[in-house]
């Protein structure tokens, strides 16, 4: 009995975390050097056009991250908040290594509200932007991955 109410908490726990995990940093680019991934030009004035998502609930929330990356550009040890949302019950109240997190609190929200289904929190909290590694497919998702 006991071990069926341990293995639905770990379940419940990460049920959260979504199916699919952060890259590793061998193979993603760090918030600082996009260009590990994306061409140049991710820093241009049409990367919104080039890159963003495209929709128009995203747009306004990847020209936000949009900016924050442009000013982590070379700047490994520049500090950057990132937020993560998780169920309301969730004990561990903080963001560890391997988790998803986000460089937008707006993101975060709409993934608590959506994915979620509104029962949730908002985690944040500030790293340096070597720390975080996109896989390129959004400007919002980053896996935080500290260096040791």
């Amino acid at each position: 009995m006991r071990f069926n109410h341990l293995y639905n908490k770990l379940l419940h726990e990460n049920e959260y975390q979504g199916q699919h995990q952060p890259g590793e940093s061998d193979y993603a680019a760090p918030a600082n050097d996009l260009t590990k991934l994306y061409p140049d030009d991710v820093y241009g004035p049409k990367a919104l056009v080039y890159y963003g998502s495209g929709t128009a609930d995203t747009r306004s929330m990847d020209r936000k991250a949009l900016k924050i990356l442009h000013s982590l550009r070379d700047k490994p040890d520049a500090e950057v908040t990132i937020y993560r949302a998780i169920p309301d019950d969730i004990k561990d109240d903080q963001i560890n290594s391997g988790d998803w997190v986000t460089i937008t609190k707006d993101y975060a929200i709409s993934h608590g509200e959506g994915r979620l289904k509104g029962e949730y929190k908002i985690l944040q909290k500030t790293v340096k932007a070597k720390d975080i590694y996109t896989d390129a497919d959004s400007f919002q998702e980053f896996g935080y991955r500290p260096k040791k």
